[in-house]
């Protein structure tokens, strides 16, 4: 049976030589490096001081994110929400660890259906309003079914590999869509609420990478979700789809979808 894995951040501080070289691998699995306000949308989300996830700026107020990003499910299969307090956004770089401007954030919403990887999302309201700029600004919300065979644009900051660390610089590839049997297939749950995407082996998003974007003509398609059995295994990495969940994200933000 395939294992599942939610791509949250395993923080922890990794201490290099400053006189080590730097690593070609440093980004979402086989990345490339973005520029600057090529995906202003795009935030870290932190907690306690440290990435674990991105998202994705709906308005000023209001960023989306995945649900297993803010809590965890428990024992008795409840959905436990993480204290608010510990979290903020860094909104307006593509440093992981500076630059931009951080905000803290002032009330988390989970998706109430949220289990065994399904309704994967959050919405989190920051305490001041973002200031929008050339590297801040919303993005708006795909509304139709993505069809197989359209490559999305994935990003984040994501690990190197499954065992290395976070990427420093903000990271981007394309993956493909598949078609909805052919991500039944894989994991064995009939869904319409999902995006499998398909990408060459040892490629595609990795821990640290969930609740980033995934992409397509300057909308947002669906949000990093899990990878199966590993970072770049010969599985589809799955995403939420936006399309299913819209109705949930307009009754949890103040963005108006037509």
């Amino acid at each position: 049976m395939c294992k599942v894995f939610a791509i949250i951040a395993l923080c922890f501080v990794v201490v290099t030589s400053t006189s080590a070289k730097p690593s070609n691998d440093m980004r979402i699995l086989k990345g490339v490096d973005a520029t600057i306000g090529q995906f202003p949308f795009i935030v870290s989300v932190i907690k306690e001081d440290l990435h674990i996830c991105g998202g994705s700026i709906l308005s000023n107020r209001y960023v989306l994110s995945a649900a297993h990003c803010v809590g965890h499910i428990d024992d008795n299969s409840k959905f436990i929400l993480e204290d608010v307090k510990k979290y903020s956004i860094r909104a307006g770089s593509n440093e992981r660890l500076c630059g931009g401007e951080i905000v803290e954030v002032a009330e988390i919403v989970a998706n109430e259906n949220y289990f065994h990887k399904l309704h994967d999302l959050s919405i989190l309201r920051v305490k001041t309003p973002l200031v929008y700029s050339d590297t801040i600004k919303a993005i708006a919300l795909d509304t139709t079914e993505v069809p197989a065979g359209t490559p999305v644009t994935i990003a984040g900051w994501g690990r190197q590999s499954p065992s290395g660390t976070l990427a420093t610089k903000l990271q981007y590839t394309t993956e493909k869509v598949l078609p909805r049997s052919a991500c039944n297939d894989v994991f064995i749950l009939d869904t319409s609420d999902l995006y499998c995407l398909a990408r060459p082996v040892n490629e595609g998003f990795c821990f640290g990478d969930s609740g980033g974007p995934a992409i397509l003509v300057d909308k947002l398609v669906a949000v990093t979700g899990f990878v199966i059995d590993d970072c770049g295994s010969n599985e589809p990495d799955v995403s939420a789809k936006i399309s299913t969940h819209l109705d949930w994200i307009r009754a949890h933000s103040d963005i108006c979808i037509i």
